[in-house]
């Protein structure tokens, strides 16, 4: 094997790129079909759909944005009259998002994408084999988010310091 090859043989290589071209064929497969959203947006409305009422603060957190830029992308869907933003019932600080009943085919279109992706993506893997993939992929999802293990800036809450090697 040679080195190129043996670099693209890494965890954070493999499982950057495989996301990169899933989200790639996502789009891709949207255009064909009219998908009236960018990817971003339907990540939005997917999130808001498995938890209705969520803060815009975690929505957010979950997603790794900017607020701001989470804020524009909420005010565009909501102009297109697909998210609502309601006051949260025990603080007026924080606006809570939910799906309005437009959002509901389009979701279901959003949805059928994702799972033809999907079905592109784990083609030729036997369902044991799948399964087997999603559970050590929830482990090493699991281990990385551990939080105060492997360097001592993750204690502080630092999520994206890297441990650094001194240089003899």
């Amino acid at each position: 094997m040679d080195v190129h090859s043996a670099a693209r043989r890494t965890l954070g290589f493999l499982l950057r790129d495989t996301s990169r071209l899933m989200r790639r064929r996502f789009m891709q497969y949207a255009r064909e079909r009219g998908l009236p959203l960018n990817r971003s947006e339907a990540q939005v409305l997917v999130y808001v759909h498995r938890e209705q009422g969520m803060s815009q603060a975690k929505l957010a957190e979950q997603l790794d944005l900017e607020a701001i830029s989470l804020v524009r992308l909420v005010d565009s869907l909501q102009e297109a009259g697909l998210i609502e933003r309601r006051p949260h019932p025990h603080d007026r600080r924080i606006r809570t998002l939910w799906l309005t009943d437009a959002a509901r085919p389009i979701l279901e279109q959003v949805m059928a994408v994702r799972a033809e992706v999907r079905a592109q993506a784990m083609a030729g893997i036997t369902e044991a084999d799948q399964e087997t993939l999603l559970d050590l992929l929830m482990t090493v999802r699991g281990n990385l988010a551990q939080p105060g293990r492997g360097w001592p800036g993750a204690a502080m809450g630092d999520r994206d310091e890297v441990p650094q090697t001194k240089v003899a």
